[in-house]
């Protein structure tokens, strides 16, 4: 979600629009945006719902920052970020925009929790002059959902950049001179089950045993999954390998063979955007709006929740490099065709266009 707020304020300049951009502090993106002459305004966002007095002082600033500016629109990206601009533009008279990049009910959360933001989402639907679903997928989960009006509910997909030309990871261009590599790319959270990858892999290794496999990033549940794999023996085989992620995305694609996309819930996944990008395979969970990207042309989906389906999945690709070379060219072609980031910044600032006449 970041990036995706990244690649809209620095495309939207392009179409005519002044953009200023309001974030949690750490946000990584502050810098390659300040650096770009955007402004950038840091407020005390926090992650999660039990910080409500961070939250009303998060909100007090941007309503304070809004009439400053005079905004003419306020766009909120996520859950609670959306929240607070729609309530701000109520306050400031700005036109409110809404991109969910899933909503917060999609996600594993209990039965109480799940009524609440359905609730609250409905609510917030009568201060939202346009919502971005960033899938199909998405919009038909709002009207399941009762949220609307629908001729408010806009279909605009991610979008992402044309594959880097940079150097590929050395690390893993060592591991795949050994064989056929795949690596989950992502940050190790619950949302993408990373812990269902690790249980694939003896599966994968018992037939497919010079196949490599590897997690690229970092996160909150980075313990928790390294213990995992220290109980599967992973820890002790040279097939498999935790890596640091360096941005950016292309640096791991560049050196990878088949991409994987373990997610319990997405809404339309940008990593595996970046994999088409880069010619790389996928097998992701069918998911969200997943199947809006990859299908028998470009990789596999597979149930969600299902590491013996993932590892199948895993070890037809693995084991098969003229299926692979025939999904990369796809993959490719599909991202050209329909997934890059000026259709996706265009399509936005066409619909700030007609909201603001």
């Amino acid at each position: 979600m970041p990036e995706h707020v990244a690649h809209l304020a620095l495309g939207l300049r392009d179409h005519g629009h002044q953009i200023e951009v309001a974030g949690p502090s750490q946000a990584t993106i502050h810098e390659r945006l300040e650096a770009a002459g955007i402004p950038v305004h840091r407020i005390p966002l926090a992650r999660g719902y039990m910080r409500p007095h961070r939250d009303l002082a998060a909100l007090r600033k941007l309503i304070d920052l809004a009439r400053e500016g005079g905004y003419e629109i306020l766009h909120g990206h996520a859950a609670k970020a959306g929240a607070l601009a729609r309530v701000a533009s109520r306050r400031v008279r700005a036109r409110a925009v809404y991109t969910p990049h899933c909503y917060p009910f999609a996600a594993e959360t209990s039965a109480a929790w799940r009524a609440v933001f359905v609730a609250a989402e409905r609510s917030l639907a009568r201060l939202t002059e346009a919502t971005i679903c960033v899938c199909d997928d998405e919009r038909q989960v709002a009207l399941g959902h009762g949220i609307g009006p629908a001729e408010r509910l806009h279909v605009i997909h991610n979008g992402s950049e044309p594959c880097a030309p940079v150097e590929p990871d050395p690390a893993l261009v060592a591991m795949r001179a050994e064989g056929p590599l795949a690596a989950v790319i992502a940050v190790m959270r619950r949302q993408k089950r990373i812990d269902l990858f690790l249980e694939a892999a003896p599966l994968v290794f018992e037939r497919v045993p010079d196949a490599r496999l590897a997690v690229v990033g970092d996160g909150p549940l980075r313990d928790e999954l390294h213990a995992q794999a220290a109980a599967l023996g992973l820890d002790r085989d040279e097939r498999f390998a935790f890596l640091p992620f360096s941005a950016p995305s292309a640096r791991h694609l560049r050196a990878t063979d088949v991409y994987v996309l373990s997610s319990a819930w997405e809404a339309f996944s940008i990593g595996v955007l970046e994999a088409l990008a880069c010619g790389v395979p996928q097998v992701a969970t069918d998911v969200g709006g997943t199947r809006e990207v990859v299908d028998e042309e470009t990789g596999i989906l597979v149930a969600p929740r299902d590491p013996s389906a993932l590892a199948e999945a895993l070890v037809a690709l693995l084991s098969d490099p003229e299926r692979r070379a025939r999904l990369a060219t796809a993959s490719e072609a599909r991202h050209a065709e329909r997934f890059g980031l000026e259709r996706m910044v265009a399509a936005t600032a066409s619909l700030y266009d007609r909201i603001s006449q």
